[in-house]
Protein backbone atom coordinates (compact mmCIF):
# COMPACT_ATOMS: atom_id res chain seq x y z
CA UNK A 1 0.00 0.00 0.00
CA UNK A 2 1.22 3.10 -1.02
CA UNK A 3 1.98 6.00 1.92
CA UNK A 4 -0.77 8.61 0.27
CA UNK A 5 -3.57 5.91 0.91
CA UNK A 6 -5.11 5.78 4.49
CA UNK A 7 -5.92 3.15 6.17
CA UNK A 8 -8.84 3.27 8.00
CA UNK A 9 -12.19 2.87 6.06
CA UNK A 10 -14.43 6.17 5.50
CA UNK A 11 -17.97 6.35 4.59
CA UNK A 12 -18.15 9.45 2.53
CA UNK A 13 -21.99 9.61 3.11
CA UNK A 14 -22.53 8.75 6.88
CA UNK A 15 -24.60 10.86 8.80
CA UNK A 16 -22.94 12.38 12.04
CA UNK A 17 -23.60 10.40 15.12
CA UNK A 18 -25.84 13.15 16.52
CA UNK A 19 -27.77 16.08 14.46
CA UNK A 20 -30.05 18.18 14.55
CA UNK A 21 -32.51 20.99 12.90
CA UNK A 22 -33.40 24.01 13.37
CA UNK A 23 -36.91 24.54 13.69
CA UNK A 24 -38.44 27.45 12.31
CA UNK A 25 -42.27 28.11 13.05
CA UNK A 26 -44.96 26.77 15.57
CA UNK A 27 -46.84 25.37 12.38
CA UNK A 28 -42.63 23.43 11.62
CA UNK A 29 -43.06 22.70 15.55
CA UNK A 30 -46.66 21.03 15.59
CA UNK A 31 -45.76 19.20 11.87
CA UNK A 32 -42.68 17.51 13.32
CA UNK A 33 -43.95 17.11 17.06
CA UNK A 34 -47.36 14.87 15.37
CA UNK A 35 -45.06 12.51 13.36
CA UNK A 36 -42.25 11.83 16.35
CA UNK A 37 -41.07 8.59 16.23
CA UNK A 38 -39.95 7.25 19.68
CA UNK A 39 -36.37 7.78 18.79
CA UNK A 40 -36.42 11.49 18.13
CA UNK A 41 -36.56 14.32 20.43
CA UNK A 42 -36.96 18.15 20.64
CA UNK A 43 -35.54 20.68 22.23
CA UNK A 44 -37.16 24.78 22.47
CA UNK A 45 -36.45 27.64 24.76
CA UNK A 46 -39.30 28.30 26.72
CA UNK A 47 -41.40 31.29 28.61
CA UNK A 48 -42.13 29.41 31.57
CA UNK A 49 -42.84 31.14 34.89
CA UNK A 50 -40.59 29.56 37.98
CA UNK A 51 -37.48 28.31 35.13
CA UNK A 52 -34.58 29.76 35.04
CA UNK A 53 -34.28 32.14 31.79
CA UNK A 54 -37.53 30.80 30.65
CA UNK A 55 -36.42 27.20 30.91
CA UNK A 56 -35.49 24.57 28.24
CA UNK A 57 -38.71 22.40 26.81
CA UNK A 58 -37.81 19.04 25.45
CA UNK A 59 -40.24 16.51 24.26
CA UNK A 60 -40.40 13.22 23.19
CA UNK A 61 -42.77 10.01 22.99
CA UNK A 62 -43.13 6.67 24.25
CA UNK A 63 -45.68 4.45 22.78
CA UNK A 64 -48.72 6.83 21.61
CA UNK A 65 -48.08 9.39 24.34
CA UNK A 66 -46.07 12.43 24.18
CA UNK A 67 -43.53 13.50 27.38
CA UNK A 68 -43.06 17.26 28.15
CA UNK A 69 -39.80 17.77 30.61
CA UNK A 70 -39.51 21.47 31.47
CA UNK A 71 -36.35 22.18 33.74
CA UNK A 72 -33.77 25.44 34.13
CA UNK A 73 -32.04 27.20 31.30
CA UNK A 74 -28.44 28.14 33.17
CA UNK A 75 -26.06 30.83 31.68
CA UNK A 76 -22.19 29.66 31.93
CA UNK A 77 -20.86 32.92 32.40
CA UNK A 78 -17.33 31.67 31.09
CA UNK A 79 -18.56 31.24 27.42
CA UNK A 80 -21.93 32.43 27.47
CA UNK A 81 -23.86 29.50 26.51
CA UNK A 82 -27.10 28.17 27.93
CA UNK A 83 -27.05 24.51 30.00
CA UNK A 84 -29.77 21.82 30.77
CA UNK A 85 -30.19 23.26 35.05
CA UNK A 86 -32.24 21.29 37.50
CA UNK A 87 -35.97 21.76 38.47
CA UNK A 88 -37.11 19.37 36.10
CA UNK A 89 -41.22 18.47 35.73
CA UNK A 90 -42.76 15.78 33.59
CA UNK A 91 -45.85 16.10 31.57
CA UNK A 92 -47.14 13.45 29.98
CA UNK A 93 -50.30 13.80 27.48
CA UNK A 94 -52.53 10.76 26.04
CA UNK A 95 -53.10 12.78 22.48
CA UNK A 96 -50.51 15.15 20.48
CA UNK A 97 -53.68 17.74 20.73
CA UNK A 98 -53.51 17.92 24.76
CA UNK A 99 -49.81 17.99 24.46
CA UNK A 100 -49.88 21.18 21.82
CA UNK A 101 -52.14 23.23 24.19
CA UNK A 102 -49.77 22.52 26.89
CA UNK A 103 -47.01 23.48 24.78
CA UNK A 104 -47.70 26.10 22.43
CA UNK A 105 -47.92 29.01 24.90
CA UNK A 106 -45.02 28.00 26.76
CA UNK A 107 -42.58 28.52 23.70
CA UNK A 108 -40.43 31.76 23.70
CA UNK A 109 -41.07 34.05 20.97
CA UNK A 110 -39.40 34.04 18.57
CA UNK A 111 -39.29 30.43 18.47
CA UNK A 112 -35.88 28.86 19.36
CA UNK A 113 -36.35 25.14 18.83
CA UNK A 114 -34.63 21.94 17.71
CA UNK A 115 -35.58 18.96 16.54
CA UNK A 116 -32.82 15.64 17.34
Amino acid sequence: MSDDRQTAHVHENEAPPYSERKIESLEDLSYIMRGMDEDEGIRIVGQVNNFKNGGFIFVAKSGNRYCINICDRDLDPSNKTYFVGGNDIWLYFDTFEEAWQKLKPLVAKPIDAYSY
